[in-house]
């Protein structure tokens, strides 16, 4: 009764393999990430997404997502392509520190990019990706342009959304301008003024 493979489990406890498993999980993530990029700067984490495909097509991996997320973004970004999409896969973030990781080379090679060769090269490759991502799907121009980022949120359950700084002992002003981010790879600068990645 069980398919072949145990890559993952169904709804009904079946095992099934990851071809069955993508198959399902490819559409659903090209309709969240969609969402995704309709606000300016948002993301999501890869281990929201893989909640997100879990409850929406009732599939779970058996593996960590470390395990299957750098086959499964190539695979992602290839649906992308076939439909004309940009590359939705560079929404997605680490958790732990809100970059692409490695994973994303796998993202680089099916777009027929050269594979980043440091860190700051594959972050810089990322948001000039989801810059063109968010165009496509109409986010609003954010204040100050999409040359300026504001301070993303710690964590939320499924989607990391810009959020205005807090200033200490004081409650932020809604009016206040973004803070300073870098004009190469759109991080926030911190107090000095120069970009840890780029500097």
């Amino acid at each position: 009764m069980s398919g072949i493979g145990g890559f993952a489990r169904d709804s009904e406890g079946f095992t099934i393999g990851r071809a069955a498993s993508e198959a399902r999980w490819i559409p659903a993530a090209r309709e969240v990430l969609a969402e995704v990029a309709r606000t300016p700067h948002a993301t999501m984490t890869y281990a929201d997404l893989a909640e997100t495909l879990h409850s929406r097509t009732g599939i779970r991996a058996n593996a960590p997502v470390t395990k299957w997320i750098g086959p499964f973004l190539e695979h992602l970004t290839q649906a992308c392509r076939d439909a004309g999409e940009p590359p939705l896969a560079a929404l997605l973030v680490a958790a732990d520190n809100a970059g692409v990781g490695s994973a994303y080379d796998g993202v680089l090679r099916v777009l027929g990019e050269p594979i980043a060769q440091t860190k700051v090269e594959r972050e810089r490759a990322a948001a000039g990706q989801r810059l063109v991502c968010y165009q496509w799907a109409g986010a609003p121009t954010p204040p100050g342009g999409w040359a300026r980022r504001p301070v993303a949120s710690s964590r939320t359950p499924t989607i990391r959304r810009a959020s205005p700084p807090r200033l200490a002992g004081a409650r932020a002003n809604a009016d206040a301008a973004p803070p300073a981010t870098c004009r190469t790879c759109f991080t926030v600068l911190p107090a000095t003024g120069r970009c840890d990645y780029c500097d």
